[in-house]
Formats: C-alpha cells, structure tokens, sequence
C-alpha cells in the first residue's frame, strides 16, 4: 500500500467501526467529496470500493475498484479487491483474471495465491488449487488455513508423501500455537483453541464423506478421526477410528466403529498402531461401500 493519505485514513476509520452503518456511511459521503475533488485519486477509489464491500453493495463496489484500476494500473490492492468483489458476485474467470494480475503487480503477496486456490478448488480443478495452495504455502509457510488447504488438495492428488509431510507440520504448527498460549506467549489463540478440522472430502455412492480429525482426543472410548456420511446436507452416519482402555488390553490400539444416532457397531477392522491415513481411507472406502450396499 502507497503512503498514508485521507483516503486510507478514512477507510482505516471505517475498517474500525464497521459494524456501524452510520460510521460506514459516514466515510463513503467524505470518500465521494474526495474523488469529486480529485478523479484520479486511485486510493479514495479503492477506499470506496472497500466500503462499499463491507456494505454488501457489490456491483458499485466493483465499479469502485475498477476506476481505482484504470486511475493506478500498479494499485494492487484495487485489483485484488476487484478480484474478490467479482468471486463474491459468482463471476469465478473474472475473480481469476483480477487475483492473476494482483500477483503479477505483487509476486510475493501471499493473499492472492491463497484466493485463487479457493477458487480452483470449489471448482474441482483440482491441479490447479494445488498449485495455488504450494506457491501460498511458500510465501507463509507457517499460516495454518493455506497449509490445510495445501494438504488436503494434496490428498486429493493422491501425492500420499508430500501430504504426510504435510499433514506433520500441521500438527506441529497446532502443537507450538498451544504451547506457546499455555506458556502465555502466544499470538494465535483461535489456533490453540482449535480442537478438529476437515482433513478430507470425498464421495461414496454420491454420499458426501468428511473426514475430520481430532487434535486430542478425549474421554473412553477416544475419537482419532470420523468419517461423516451425510446426503442432502443431512447426517446419516458415521466411521470412527476410536481408541479404549478395553481395546488396549486386548492388544489392539484403534478400531473402527460405525455409529448411527446412538447406535455404535464394531467391525472387525483394528490397528495395533495409528494406520497412515491412505491405509485408514482405504478402509473406510471399503467399509463404506459394503454398508451403503446393505442398506
């Protein structure tokens, strides 16, 4: 971002207060004074822009951004926001068009690489995310939302090593955020509190499964990781890896178990030590597809 003027001391302003229409209001009638003023003035443009986002009046938001555009063609944050104003009104090739050229003003920002795997990756483009998703990761190698994003586009392409080294530093980057919060250190609290996440996503039958894993797990008997089966946005059931105090004494350390409401099933499926998450998805896949062809 350029020097500090009254157009970004004005969207500061507003960024602070943005829950508050009247402040909102308040700053865009000072931003329009401004660009009346001075037409060129790319910044009061993109202030413009950014408020009217927050505002939820996408379509002038974009005209904002786009004059911001044609006033300072090297204002990188006009053509990243205009990127995300396009996303959010559906236009994914345009959010693309916009996210590229903010990177190619600004290779090293981290934000657009990010965006564009997101887009990518709703979008089943599945190569593409993952590219998106390394060149983040490179740039912010200990930011833990583009490193999940990473390995799950990781486990997507089947690229099993790379995902478990991966999947390795994610919990290592959980590990250092919760100690260092113990310890009355740390700078990233929601990660600390985080206690599971989507490891996965995929389909059985055209039932859609996620695959979310435990930090810690507690209590007996203990949940590693559950596979959710859901149709139509509603839970049917569930695949637990689950360990117990029981299942220990009978030399085992995991077992998979299939609940449903308050119905818990055992298989015949245990592991005398945590199984790598190929082996564990392709046990749950089989087991999976033997139950919803019983049904």
């Amino acid at each position: 971002m350029k020097k500090k003027d009254l157009a970004l001391d004005l969207l500061e302003m507003a960024l602070a207060r943005k829950d508050e229409q009247v402040a909102l209001a308040s700053a865009l009638i000072a931003l329009d004074r401004l660009t009346r003023q001075r037409p060129e003035h790319a910044l009061a443009h993109y202030a413009s822009g950014r408020i009217l986002v927050l505002l939820g009046r996408y379509q002038l938001a974009l005209g904002a951004f786009r004059v911001a555009c044609d006033c300072d063609p090297e204002l990188f944050e006009a053509h990243y926001h205009e990127g995300i104003c396009q996303w959010l009104l559906g236009y994914d090739e345009r959010a693309l068009d916009k996210l590229r050229a903010a990177s190619l003003i600004a290779p090293d920002r981290f934000e657009p690489w990010y965006d564009q795997g997101q887009i990518h990756a709703n979008r089943g483009e599945d190569a593409l995310a993952l590219a998106a998703f390394s060149r983040a990761n490179e740039l912010q190698p200990r930011d833990f939302p583009s490193l999940k994003k990473l390995l799950q586009s990781q486990i997507r392409m089947g690229l099993w090593e790379a995902a478990r080294i991966s999947h390795q530093t994610l919990r290592q980057l959980w590990v250092e955020a919760v100690t260092a919060a113990a310890n009355g250190a740390g700078t990233d609290g929601e990660l600390a509190r985080l206690e599971s996440y989507v490891l996965d996503q995929f389909e059985i039958d055209e039932r859609d499964v996620l695959a979310i894993e435990t930090f810690v797990p507690r209590g007996d008997p203990q949940v590693l990781m559950s596979f959710v089966v859901t149709e139509g946005g509603r839970i049917l059931y569930s695949v637990n890896l689950e360990g117990s105090v029981a299942l220990r004494a009978a030399g085992w350390a995991w077992i998979l178990i299939v609940q449903e409401s308050d119905v818990r099933i055992n298989t015949d499926i245990r592991y005398v030590e945590r199984p790598s998450y190929p082996v564990l998805r392709n046990d749950v896949e089989a087991l999976l597809g033997r139950w919803t062809r019983a049904e």
